[in-house]
């Protein structure tokens, strides 16, 4: 599935300017960096956490309680794509979950931890097959996937 941009594009745009420096940079007091890198974390963790029932679905075997008719096993296969497409989806949400807590934590001066959230992001695509992304250091290409 070639996942649609979820936001990354304005993450790595946000990222970029508040690691340019300059009178055009991006930045933020501490604590409200600190804050709002907070709130991607829960989302990060609320995006795991709905992780785990697309896993269940995709990871399905035969008919998936639909019935061995030409039918059945159609709609088995219809779910198990639709489950590794909303995987893909996650992982691109993650990603800019965690894209923009870079940006935010880059903003507010914290650039070690900014750092560190963008291996995370670079982490998250890597951990997950089909979707392929650069982080929130790339360049905006448009396209994800």
């Amino acid at each position: 599935m070639s996942v649609p941009d979820m936001g990354q594009g304005t993450a790595r745009r946000l990222y970029a300017s508040a690691t340019a420096g300059g009178a055009d940079s991006f930045s933020l007091a501490e604590d409200v960096a600190l804050r709002l890198a907070s709130a991607c974390d829960t989302l990060f963790a609320d995006l795991e956490a709905a992780r785990a029932g697309g896993e269940q679905i995709a990871g399905a075997q035969g008919n998936a309680g639909f019935p061995d008719l030409p039918t059945g096993r159609a709609l088995a296969a219809g779910f198990t794509a639709k489950a590794a497409d909303y995987l893909d989806t996650l992982t691109a949400l993650q990603e800019t979950a965690l894209c923009f807590k870079a940006a935010y934590l880059a903003a507010g001066g914290r650039f070690d931890e900014a750092d560190l959230a963008n291996r995370a992001a670079l982490a998250v695509v890597a951990a997950h097959p089909g979707h392929h992304d650069t982080g929130c250091a790339a360049a905006d290409r448009g396209e994800h996937g």
